[in-house]
């Protein structure tokens, strides 16, 4: 019974987050019901992320880290560093491209 009450209340609270969405904006519901369940997922996915990175709930004193969260914050450095040299290399066409 618990395996399927789980699910059901969760879909319930999204199901009626997406219907209030839906009728205060005016949109169709099963595109938001399909956005607010892609929300609620990925939020609960970045709090795991948080609380097993270094100094967080699960890993205080920074010594158990899992091998996931170590690839993923090489990962994100690494978007950062793509981001930065993208948009130095734009201001460079910007400024000195158009002459």
């Amino acid at each position: 019974m618990r395996y399927v009450l789980r699910p059901a209340i969760w879909l319930l609270v999204v199901a009626a987050v997406a219907a209030g969405i839906s009728a205060a904006a005016g949109w169709r519901f099963w595109w938001v019901f399909g956005i607010v369940a892609f929300i609620i997922l990925a939020n609960g996915l970045f709090a795991a992320l948080e609380d097993d990175l270094p100094g967080g709930f699960n890993n205080p004193d920074g010594k158990s880290t899992p091998k996931y969260a170590v690839i993923v914050g090489w990962v994100v450095r690494g978007g950062g560093l793509l981001i930065g040299v993208l948009i130095v290399a734009m201001l460079g066409l910007h400024f000195y491209g158009a002459r």
